[in-house]
């Protein structure tokens, strides 16, 4: 069983329930066990665990903390910041729901070890993101 708990510090609100979505997305990955807690965040808080935990004096859309061990194969923290989200639409071209979906798989995908700090990580990563989206709007046709 994989425990969620998704806590909101932000005044933009979530489009979709995350909960339910990220119960479809684990189910898609099938991973058995373990839990997780997806924080929505401002860009003050961002940034401020951005500066304590990683020393960067920056704004980004997500930080995640991976904490898993071999008693559970997902554990860990997830920070987003929802404005970094709606700005990084704005700049895409996307809608701030398809954004924030591909956040949020992209946090699970780093709790379960992906990385992205190479174009060829990054690379991988993005078409799972893709592939995982795509697979999870089948399942609500």
């Amino acid at each position: 069983m994989i425990e969620i708990e998704i806590n909101s510090q932000s005044v933009i609100p979530v489009p979709f329930d995350a909960q339910t979505y990220l119960q479809r997305v684990i189910r898609i990955l099938n991973i058995p066990a373990g839990a997780f807690e997806i924080n929505f965040v401002d860009r003050d808080t961002i940034v401020s665990v951005n500066q304590r935990f990683l020393g960067r004096d920056y704004s980004t859309d997500i930080i995640t903390f991976n904490l898993a061990d071999e008693k559970a194969p997902i554990e860990g923290d997830v920070y987003i910041c929802l404005d970094q989200v709606r700005d990084n639409a704005a700049e895409l071209g996307h809608s701030f729901d398809y954004e924030l979906k591909i956040v949020l798989i992209h946090g699970i995908l780093h709790l379960l070890g992906y990385e992205d700090y190479t174009p060829e990580d990054k690379s991988v990563m993005d078409a799972e993101q893709v592939r995982i989206y795509e697979e999870e709007a089948k399942l609500i046709g």
